[in-house]
C-alpha cells in the first residue's frame, strides 16, 4: 500500500514535469520560426540556423496558421540565416510555398545564399516562384507594393 502511494507520487511528479518540458519545447519550436507582420497584408519568416524535420513542420504550421490568422496576402521566407540546406529542407520549403498558394497567399523567397543556391541546383530543384537575393531586394523590386502595401 505504501509502495503504491510512492509510485503514484513519483508518477504524478514525472507526468507534471514531462508536460512542462513538452510545453517548453513547443514554445521554443514556435518561436524558432516566427511570422512577423511587416505591413497590413505582408509578413516575413526570418529563418535562422539549421532546419531539421521538427522545425520544418513548425515552419509549415506557422506559415499557414499565421497567414490565415493575420490575413496576409504575401509571406516572405527569408533564408539569409540558413547556411546549409538538404533535400528534405528544400522540399519542405517548396511545400510551404505551394500550401500558401492554396490559401491565397503569395510566397516570396529571399536571402538564398550562394551555397544554398548551388545545393538546390545540384538537387535538380526547379523553382518558378519569386526569388530575391535578400530582403532589401524584395523591397526594391516593389514586390510588396503590388499587394497594396507601403513601406514607410
Amino acid at each position: 500500500m505504501i509502495m503504491d502511494q510512492a509510485v503514484q507520487i513519483v508518477s504524478r511528479s514525472y507526468m507534471r514535469d514531462h508536460q512542462s518540458i513538452e510545453t517548453a519545447k513547443y514554445a521554443i519550436d514556435e518561436l524558432s520560426v516566427p511570422v512577423v507582420q511587416l505591413t497590413k497584408d505582408t509578413g516575413i519568416i526570418p529563418v535562422i540556423g539549421e532546419i531539421d524535420t521538427n522545425r520544418a513542420q513548425h515552419l509549415m504550421f506557422n506559415a499557414l496558421d499565421k497567414c490565415s490568422e493575420m490575413k496576409l496576402k504575401c509571406l516572405i521566407l527569408d533564408l539569409s540565416g540558413v547556411s546549409i540546406i538538404d533535400t528534405m529542407v528544400a522540399a519542405q520549403i517548396f511545400k510551404v510555398m505551394d500550401s500558401l498558394k492554396l490559401i491565397g497567399a503569395e510566397a516570396v523567397l529571399s536571402g538564398v545564399r550562394p551555397e544554398v543556391a548551388q545545393t538546390m541546383v545540384n538537387l535538380g530543384i526547379q523553382f518558378n516562384e519569386k526569388v530575391y537575393a535578400g530582403l532589401q531586394a524584395v523591397i526594391d523590386s516593389k514586390a510588396l507594393l503590388s499587394h497594396g502595401a507601403y513601406i514607410v
